[in-house]
């Protein structure tokens, strides 16, 4: 139990560093390596892989360990194909069934958001905000599986996270979220989630082509 603990703690500390850029793309990672790193044993460091692997943000590779995934623009494009159609089907799902209570704990989220100043804060903030504006639709399988999605791509989306980039766009965004969830407004929710994903996949295109320029 001890063991599956320290895996499960461990895969969150190697997703916080491969979300903040700690390995490119198809960076090889040893085990050895990154027990190392963490102060941790083998054991724990293998299944903290084979969790960051179900999530496709490694790969492991028989007799040589795990690379870091690398994704094609084509796999992006699929993947905010399967998100738009997903949370779309989400938020339509949950608009109904929000509440002043589940309203006070997305508008509380929001809130952090908009003071937050570092990259990797505001993307877990980010996660928690979509958590809380699709859970009252009742599909946890569907939105495990969004997160899924979300994880493969956010690291390309972490890196252009600054103060001066479209943040501010996404928090008007999210915002009009808020807004259009209160007023059980599903058509203008619905426009502004696509702006919302469209925007975030330029971001995640554009960083890719600058890996491979810089590459």
């Amino acid at each position: 139990m001890h063991t599956h603990s320290t895996g499960t703690s461990l895969a969150m500390r190697l997703r916080v560093d491969i979300d903040a850029g700690a390995w490119s793309p198809g960076t090889v990672l040893r085990q050895e390596e990154l027990a190392n790193r963490y102060g941790s044993s083998r054991i724990p460091v293998r299944e903290a892989l084979q969790t960051l692997a179900s999530e496709g943000l490694i790969e492991i590779i028989p007799n040589r360990g795990a690379r870091i995934a690398s994704l094609t623009t084509s796999q992006v494009e699929e993947i905010f194909e399967l998100r738009l159609m997903l949370e779309t089907h989400l938020l339509v799902g949950a608009i109904p069934l929000h509440n002043k209570k589940t309203l006070v704990r997305l508008k509380s989220i929001q809130a952090e958001l908009d003071v937050e100043d570092t990259r990797s804060g505001w993307l877990s903030g980010d996660r928690r905000f979509h958590e809380a504006l699709y859970e009252p639709a009742q599909r946890p399988l569907s939105l495990e599986f969004v997160m899924t999605l979300r994880g493969q791509v956010q690291r390309y989306a972490l890196q252009d996270l600054g103060p001066d980039t479209c943040r501010a766009e996404w928090k008007a965004e999210h915002h009009g979220l808020i807004d259009a969830v209160k007023e059980h407004d599903i058509m203008t929710a619905r426009a502004i989630l696509r702006q919302h994903l469209n925007a975030t996949r330029e971001v995640v295109l554009y960083r890719m082509t600058a890996l491979k320029v810089l590459a």
